[in-house]
């Protein structure tokens, strides 16, 4: 271990000003159902528990059901601790954040050379003695007035921190880093280990464990560290007890290790997900969380999986109102917001759902693979025959009883009773996909797909039109018959004004699976790794999003009421 301090210059601001308004979208995760990892778990009683995770996500229980809180940010969160439900501290990529009990607030920012500083663990004795562990070796301590830099005697990044009173805290971290702080100062304590050790816990001084890579163990007497045998070889992140006899690691796999006081035995647990963080109120009421919105309860007798939204896929997104709005996806998922919260509703299938439209919001279409089509009349979903068994990609109409559907070789036509084949797409007698519908009018309609293809009806007749390209469109939109947009593969974007389509530049190569605007001066495509291009009317720019997993779904009911979806249960919104 260094035998120098290393002290690095951080810009820490506190009660930052929010940020300015912007004049395009800013896009958030919707925290209930973006299926995105959560990274930490405390609770101040069984009925108020908080979890956080990527992207700024926040959840809290309150011993019923998980609900999203609105975050100050889109930074990664690592850690969660708090004095009391009304006191409470995450952390994360350069932000500590800060919540009152009524809502979160930005507390500081943190940054190495002008960049955010990862920040990963927090734990505090009072609201007035509050410390946070990252990387660089950062050590940050809050006295209740002051945030300040404490001089730390590593280097390497320290993932986790607790101490059994502010003058007995420890901290551990990459290479086997244990340092311990008196009161005064903080000096290394010898680990005998170099594994990476993700998470400290106690009950005691002298009753401490420390966690890591390759199912490391150590536990802490008060005078020196040992190891115990795990029983596993897989990374443990996190642990936690409320008895010297109760205690509780997680890691890799949907991992629970459990300590009786003599020994770790494995605990079966309903997934296979990657657990990252534990606490509890009590030993028959532990939380843990991890990838892709994992959230376990255990209640004493067995570890069972809470709804905290979906993992599956979402590749169709439909929106009415801000309160009503509808997502589907991989496995017959049909998730349902009503302006307060998402809900999964039955939909009596698994094959895959691509496409969500309605005329009303109890008069609602999905389309999926395998011929599938199912209505929604506001109370309940059911099947439609639609006398084909190709993959459905798209929907949309006009009304109730003129409605389209689009797939591999085939448009259908819905006239408010049965659904009949209004065309045939081939090329060479072989069957075109077909991916993209959207029209005007009934009279007025677009679809796209393979090899460039664009068909255009105008109520009597479909004809080809000439798209300029050779690649697959995948979704198309207009404000107007004669503002018509296409987007597709390697970034594609076409536009028709009426008359006919010419290619625009979008400024990406990654492939667009989606295009919706509110007019004909903001406009927005979105696709692989997270792209979000927007246009203002003139040209297309990129924006900044807060994933990078590919984009499907776009839809809204206004420039301030947009959302996307996408993979993972990806849910993003818009906002000006």
């Amino acid at each position: 271990m260094p035998t120098t301090v290393n002290r690095f210059a951080f810009q820490v601001l506190v009660n930052a000003a929010s940020p300015q308004p912007h004049t395009v979208l800013r896009w958030l995760y919707d925290p209930l159902v973006d299926g995105t990892d959560l990274s930490a778990v405390w609770s101040a009683s069984a009925g108020d528990v908080f979890a956080v995770g990527l992207g700024g996500k926040i959840l809290h229980y309150n011993g019923t059901s998980w609900t999203a809180q609105p975050s100050p940010t889109t930074a990664d969160l690592a850690g969660v601790w708090g004095s009391s439900g009304t006191d409470v501290f995450a952390v994360g990529t350069g932000v500590i954040l800060h919540y009152d009990g009524t809502s979160w607030t930005v507390f500081s920012y943190v940054t190495l050379f002008q960049s955010p500083l990862s920040l990963i663990g927090v734990w505090g004795s009072s609201g007035s003695d509050v410390f946070v562990v990252g990387d660089v070796g950062v050590i940050l301590h809050y006295d209740g007035v002051t945030l300040a830099q404490q001089a730390s005697p590593t280097v390497n990044l320290l993932a986790g921190v607790w101490g059994s009173s502010g003058s007995d805290v420890l901290a551990v971290g990459e290479g086997g880093t244990i340092l311990h702080y008196n009161g005064t100062s903080w000096s290394a304590q010898p680990s005998g280990t170099t594994n990476f050790l993700a998470g400290v816990g106690g009950r005691t001084g002298s009753d401490v464990h420390a966690v890591g890579d390759g199912g490391t163990i150590l536990h802490y007497n008060g005078t020196s560290w040992s190891v115990q045998s795990s029983g596993t070889a897989s990374a443990l992140y996190n642990v936690w007890g409320i008895a010297a006899s109760d205690v509780f690691a997680v890691g890799e796999g949907g991992a629970v290790l459990h300590y009786n006081g003599t020994s770790w035995t494995a605990q079966p647990t309903p997934t296979a997900n990657t657990l990252i963080g534990v606490w509890g109120s009590a030993g028959s009421d532990v939380f843990a969380v991890g990838e892709v919105g994992t959230i376990l309860h255990d209640n004493g007798a067995a570890w069972s999986q809470q709804a905290s939204g979906t993992s599956n896929s979402l590749y169709g997104v439909w929106l009415r109102t801000a309160s009503d709005l509808f997502a589907v996806g991989d496995g017959g998922t049909v998730l349902h917001f009503n302006g307060a919260g998402w809900t999964a509703q039955p939909s009596g299938t698994t094959s895959l759902l691509n496409g969500v439209w309605g005329s009303s919001g109890s008069d609602v279409f999905a389309v999926g693979n395998g011929g599938t089509i199912r209505h929604y009349n506001g109370s309940g979903w059911s099947p439609q025959a639609s006398g084909t068994t190709v993959d459905l990609a798209g929907i949309w109409g006009t009304s109730g009883s003129d409605v389209f559907a689009v797939g591999t070789g085939t448009i259908l036509h819905y006239n408010g009773t049965s659904w009949t084949t209004h065309a045939t797409v081939t090329r060479g007698g072989t069957p075109v996909a077909v991916y993209g519908v959207w029209g005007s009018s009934g009279s007025d309609v677009f679809v796209v797909g393979d090899f460039g293809l664009i068909a255009h009806y105008d109520g009597t007749t479909w004809t080809v039109q000439t798209s300029g390209t050779q690649s697959a469109l995948f979704a198309v939109w207009g404000s107007s018959g004669s503002d018509v947009f296409a987007v597709g593969d390697v970034g594609l974007i076409a536009h028709y004004d009426g008359t006919s389509w010419t290619m625009q530049a979008s400024g990406t190569s990654n492939a667009l699976w989606g295009v919706w605007g509110p007019s004909v001066s903001d406009v927005f495509a979105i696709g692989d790794s997270g792209s979000v291009v927007h246009y203002d009317g003139t040209s297309w720019i990129a924006q900044t999003s807060p994933t990078l997993g590919t984009l499907f779904g776009a839809s809204g009911s206004s420039g301030t009421q947009a959302l996307v979806v996408g993979d993972f249960g990806t849910v993003l919104r818009g906002s000006r």
